[in-house]
């Protein structure tokens, strides 16, 4: 077997190995991505939380500070009430309508802080309709990921195997290349030539369709004792058999004399 069909017989093997590989791994990126969004509802609702005690807290100091100038206010009107004299009656009136002042203000401010209450726990109820909606496509994501490493551990197992088999056979610098290559392109390490124009000896790379020079169309033609990359994709390049077949039959271009 030639090096060229060692790297096609581990090119068959390896693309299959990253298909099923990039299948597992689009299942965990999807579950890690539900994940990471349901971490951010949970964050975002316990900040609202937080507020909805702290502004629940500030109310109800608000609503004591209010009861607490009642019970003053009150104490004044029973006062008043007593009073035995008018400039005693005019001083306790006035220091009663204060209080009756003050005590509005905190109600007024404990209302507020009542209707922001309301307004956090409203959001509060959107975040877990979220967060709900977040959990059931989590859960199909965690079960999608499972199913899929059931499906295919067995295969992948298999195609592992199959691909370290296929590698033992390709020398050392040619591996290095091949996985290089299939890095860089998602898998796609090989690319067949395409004749553009026998006659004028116009070869192209089929994968990236730049031009081939002839020198390097030749190289292929050759014994296949070494790798022949593309000159702009770097992809290793082979003839398939139809263009082997029509090469073969064609007559060596005429030099001019």
């Amino acid at each position: 077997m030639s090096l060229m069909e060692q790297i096609l017989a581990l090119h068959s093997v390896d693309v299959q190995v990253r298909a099923l590989r990039g299948r597992l791994d689009s299942a965990h990126h999807y579950l890690k991505t539900q994940d990471t969004q349901m971490k951010d509802l949970h964050a975002q609702r316990d900040e609202v939380e937080l507020q909805r005690k702290h502004t629940q807290a500030q109310a109800a100091t608000l609503e004591m500070e209010a009861n607490g100038v009642g019970v003053q206010i009150q104490k004044m009107r029973e006062e008043l009430n007593n009073s035995c004299n008018t400039k005693q009656y005019s001083a306790i009136l006035n220091g009663l309508k204060s209080l009756e002042l003050q005590k509005d203000n905190f109600e007024q401010q404990a209302l507020t802080q009542i209707e922001k209450v309301e307004q956090l726990v409203a959001r509060l109820a959107q975040f877990d309709a979220k967060i709900a909606e977040r959990t059931t496509l989590r859960d199909k994501a965690a079960a999608e990921l499972k199913e899929r490493t059931q499906e295919t551990a067995a295969r992948l197992g298999e195609l592992d195997r199959e691909r370290a088999s296929a590698a033992a056979h390709v020398p050392a610098p040619s591996m290095v290349i091949f996985d290089e290559v299939a890095n860089i392109h998602a898998g796609e390490a090989v690319s067949p030539v395409m004749t553009v124009d026998a006659r004028s000896r116009e070869y192209a790379c089929t994968a990236c369709n730049v031009e081939i020079p002839y020198q390097l169309y030749s190289r292929l033609l050759g014994d296949g004792t070494s790798l022949i990359q593309c000159l702009s994709c770097k992809r290793i390049l082979y003839l398939e058999l139809a263009e082997l077949e029509a090469a073969s039959k064609r007559k060596p271009v005429a030099k001019s004399s």
